[in-house]
């Protein structure tokens, strides 16, 4: 039998490396058709939000899969960490 909660926990945090990996492949291949370097291609907006989203999933599924209380609190707190990095970029973009 299969342990969906188990799964589910899973799932989050691979989406979220995958969603990493897919963004920094992403940014290697634009910044070299722009002929940028990568690194300025990494800060511009976009990519930061989906390197953040992918945070998040990755610390929500560890969230989840994590046997100690203080290793979820602590994987919780990162979690918050880059939703707050979220917020800060879409008040900025409001702002400006």
């Amino acid at each position: 039998m299969i342990d969906w909660i188990n799964f589910g926990s899973n799932i989050l945090w691979i989406m979220g490396l995958a969603l990493a990996l897919a963004t920094f492949s992403y940014a290697s291949w634009a910044s070299s058709m722009h002929n940028e370097k990568f690194i300025s291609w990494i800060k511009k907006g976009n990519t930061q939000i989906s390197l953040n989203i992918a945070g998040v999933l990755f610390s929500l599924g560890l969230t989840a899969t994590s046997e100690t209380l203080l290793g979820m609190v602590l994987w919780l707190f990162l979690a918050v960490l880059f939703l707050i990095q979220i917020a800060s970029y879409g008040l900025r973009k409001i702002k400006l």
